[in-house]
């Protein structure tokens, strides 16, 4: 597939080459149809987030279609249409999670950053980032 990368903080856009991700268990693999283009990604690009490990695929308002799913991903199911934004998966066991206010969680995932975002013609996301 093809993805477009930075390499580092403050690096150039590239286009790279590799494998489809496959999903692991409670993830889903998304074939991007569309994805936002954000003023925060230029925390990616920039670094100005911290702990982003480059290479990474920025993209965090993502539309597309599930095409395949790892082990305990119900209730989703292949050929939902869904959308990925800003909240990009939680620990659900942080006092945050257990009040249910996953967006503030301590291990808060967000596409793009935590892990690589929309900027690929497939992303594996967490199901609980998913909107259907």
């Amino acid at each position: 597939m093809k993805k477009i990368i930075v390499s580092s903080a403050g690096g150039d856009f590239a286009a790279k080459e590799e494998p489809i991700p496959e999903p692991r268990n409670r993830y889903a693999r998304v074939k991007v149809q569309a994805c936002g283009v954000c003023h925060s990604d230029a925390l990616t690009k920039d670094g100005a987030s911290p702990g982003i490990v480059y290479p990474r695929a920025p993209g965090h308002e993502i539309a597309g279609i599930i095409d395949a799913l790892g082990p305990d991903a119900d209730p989703w199911k292949i050929g939902d249409r869904v959308g990925v934004g800003w909240h990009g998966g939680h620990c659900g066991k942080c006092d945050s999670c257990r009040r249910g206010d996953f967006i503030t969680c301590v291990k808060l995932q967000i596409p793009g950053i935590s892990y690589d975002g929309g900027y690929a013609e497939y992303v594996s996301v967490p199901i609980e980032a998913l909107a259907g």
